[in-house]
């Protein structure tokens, strides 16, 4: 099931008010009792929230400090899953209700349904699979992929979300921005910024892309369905590859990474690296001999983004979690290390 930081009452959500707000836009809801903390510090941040009759809600609003400029955009998310969830197959939490920044939480946010399954965050929680379940994950995890990529985002009313054309230009100039030159590893990062620039394929095709995809994004059934794909802020128009080489960045990562990347899809029984690649070509059609460079561009990415993470933390808004800022520091060198080896092979 959904793991929760242990506070009953996160800081920062008055229940009150959000209860009040809530049942004039939720048939049948009574009044929140409890508001635990899922997901904090890297991303928007996600509550659940229970109320008196035991029913469950999820509640995203944005981190307390944002460094670029519309990331964590929470009503673009609830646009996203409310254009999925009703035009789509996709399968996404069922979106609810959304408030603007003068809400009752003083920030903008939306609530959806619970999706209650297994997320596989950690070997203790992959280990809670069977390993047939495991084997089907990665194929279930795949076929979703698939299913998303075929969606027409003019079919969705998403047409207008993004460009549909210069994703991986477009995101390693928005992204280097954010590389500050007193930043650890900054010279690191810049050079490979460079050589992610000369050496950018193509675009193949233009899809909807989740720009997050990972297996710890996923709510998995017992069994290793895909009930859900969660956190959908950086979806966008784009180069499906870029989702591909972010799911095999994580998955079944090598010693080093798995030191600083969830470790649950390298246990028995989950599809290997190749598997899911082969299941991907062939269900899209698409030529991945240039995968290579979507895993760097994966890797330099998640980089910037520790750096980001790191600030936030430096400037106490974790909102929840502690972390050490030196070990971010030595996940920004891994990373670092790990896009200089993929171009090497490119």
């Amino acid at each position: 099931m959904m793991s929760a930081a242990a506070s009953p009452r996160a800081a920062g959500l008055p229940l009150d008010s959000l209860s009040a707000w809530a049942r004039d836009r939720v048939d049948g809801l009574a009044g929140f009792v409890e508001s635990r903390l899922i997901a904090a510090g890297r991303s928007n941040l996600t509550y659940l929230l229970t109320d008196s009759t035991g029913r469950r809600l999820v509640l995203r609003r944005p981190p307390l400090r944002i460094e670029a400029q519309g990331a964590h955009d929470v009503l673009r998310e609830y646009r996203i899953l409310t254009a999925l969830s009703a035009t789509s197959p996709v399968r996404v939490p069922i979106p609810i209700a959304a408030s603007e920044d003068n809400g009752p939480i003083d920030a903008p946010f939306y609530l959806m349904d619970f999706v209650d399954g297994v997320i596989v965050r950690d070997l203790d929680t992959a280990e809670s699979l069977s390993q047939t379940a495991r084997g089907r994950a990665g194929a279930a995890m795949i076929d979703e992929l698939a299913v998303l990529h075929r969606v027409d985002p003019a079919a969705a009313g998403l047409e207008t979300l993004g460009k549909p054309t210069g994703y991986l230009e477009r995101n390693l100039r928005r992204w280097a921005v954010q590389v500050h030159e007193n930043a650890p590893c900054a010279a690191d990062l810049i050079r490979l910024h460079t050589q992610l620039l000369k050496a950018m394929p193509a675009q193949q095709t233009t899809a909807l892309i989740h720009g997050d995809y990972r297996l710890d994004n996923c709510v998995l059934s017992p069994e290793g369905g895909v009930l859900a794909v969660l956190d959908w802020e950086l979806s966008t128009q784009g180069d499906p590859l870029v989702d591909l080489g972010w799911m095999v960045l994580y998955w079944q990562p090598s010693a080093e990474l798995a030191d600083i990347l969830p470790k649950g899809s390298g246990l028995p029984g989950f599809s290997p690296r190749d598997a899911i690649e082969g299941q991907y070509a062939a269900a899209s059609g698409l030529d991945l001999s240039d995968l290579g460079y979507y895993v760097a561009f994966a890797a330099w990415r998640l980089a910037v983004i520790t750096l980001g993470v790191q600030g936030r933390y430096r400037a106490g808004e974790g909102a929840g979690d502690v972390v050490d800022a030196a070990e971010l520091t030595r996940h920004v060198e891994i990373l670092a290390a790990t896009t200089a080896d993929q171009l090497r092979w490119q």
